[in-house]
């Protein structure tokens, strides 16, 4: 990426995180887990979601808002929302991989992969960001919502 595009993103991210407010799904949704694209603030001004949702939002604004460049982004493997834990068999936390680099909630920022593997390991599997996985997480998460009204 070029300088200006670095800076756009680096901008979409901060202005995500000046908004950001971190809520289990277990709170929000009642469920253990939801994958939602967060569009709008709640009433106190916020985006609330958690890791995963973190990651979606912040792809679907550096796509410009576009469902559909997000998901070329995800099919061609330019972005995957990567799952990591604490081995390489247990996940418990979602990160977003754009364009070769690596932002979550913990570290709000891009960097390389080494920033993430401070605290997490990659999955030996959902490390990678499969978008089929992706896909069937949020479609399995909004009939899951649909069903409990939420």
């Amino acid at each position: 990426m070029n300088r200006e595009e670095v800076k756009a993103r680096d901008k979409v991210v901060s202005s995500f995180n000046s908004k950001w407010k971190y809520r289990y799904d277990k709170e929000q949704y009642g469920m253990a887990d939801a994958w939602k694209i967060i569009y709008s603030e709640d009433a106190e001004g916020k985006l609330v979601g958690d890791c995963e949702d973190y990651s979606l939002s912040i792809l679907y604004r550096l796509c410009g808002e576009s469902h559909i460049k997000m998901w070329w982004m995800l099919l061609t493997h330019q972005a995957g929302i990567c799952l990591v834990g604490p081995s390489k068999w247990k996940v418990s936390h979602a990160v977003l991989r754009y364009k070769g680099e690596y932002v979550d909630n913990w570290t709000k920022k891009f960097g390389g992969k080494s920033a993430i593997e401070k605290n997490h390991t990659f999955h030996i599997v959902w490390g990678h960001g499969f978008a089929y996985y992706t896909a069937v997480k949020m479609i399995l998460s909004k009939v899951v919502r649909t069903i409990k009204g939420k």
